[in-house]
């Protein structure tokens, strides 16, 4: 009977290739992330796994949700630009994510989404998370000389459909924020103060 025995030295070669692409980030053989680079077009599912996902310290920042990458309107399904904390919900469904002048993304995971914080002051630009964030209740914005918009939503998903309620007023404006409610926006404002 003749036996075959594989080289020593080619054997360690086939484990040093394999290594190198395991550390390199080779697309074949890397697992999704739950990070996203704050710039660039990214596979759902593929790059990152699908989430809540948080940036923070950021001006100007742009993100897009796409059903595919062609690059049209239509391929859109939600979109968003601001400053300061901006948050995303990018569904399994969704096969794209785009973001440009980002800080990392990183995702929120369900542990930090239970956290209850007892945070009575919301910065007036960012997105940030009702519960986790800041304590829900009645909030006044003071002083406001620009057009302060403030948003409810169901979501981070970036959509119409997930709005609940939302203003955009200059001078003193008042924002009821439910327990119930996922998102708090605001864009423009003064810091927010927890009233009642």
């Amino acid at each position: 009977m003749k036996i075959s025995v594989r080289p020593l030295a080619a054997t360690l070669i086939v484990l040093a290739v394999l290594v190198a692409n395991a550390v390199d980030g080779d697309p074949a053989s890397a697992a999704p992330r739950n990070t996203i680079a704050g710039s660039g077009t990214y596979l759902v599912g593929r790059d990152f796994n699908a989430g809540i996902y948080r940036s923070t310290g950021n001006t100007s920042c742009y993100w897009q949700r796409a059903k595919n990458a062609g690059g049209s309107l239509s391929s859109i399904i939600a979109n968003d630009i601001g400053d300061g904390q901006r948050l995303v919900t990018v569904r399994a469904t969704d096969k794209v994510f785009k973001t440009s002048r980002c800080r990392t993304w990183v995702r929120v995971l369900t542990p930090a989404l239970k956290t209850k914080s007892r945070k009575t002051t919301i910065p007036g630009n960012g997105a940030y998370l009702v519960g986790s964030d800041f304590l829900p209740g009645t909030y006044r914005s003071s002083g406001n000389t620009q057009s302060c918009y403030w948003e409810r939503a169901r979501s981070a998903d970036g959509t119409s459909a997930g709005i609940i309620a939302n203003e955009i007023s200059t001078g003193q404006l008042i924002a009821e924020i439910s327990a119930t409610d996922a998102v708090f926006k605001t864009s423009r404002c003064a810091t927010w103060r927890r009233v009642g």
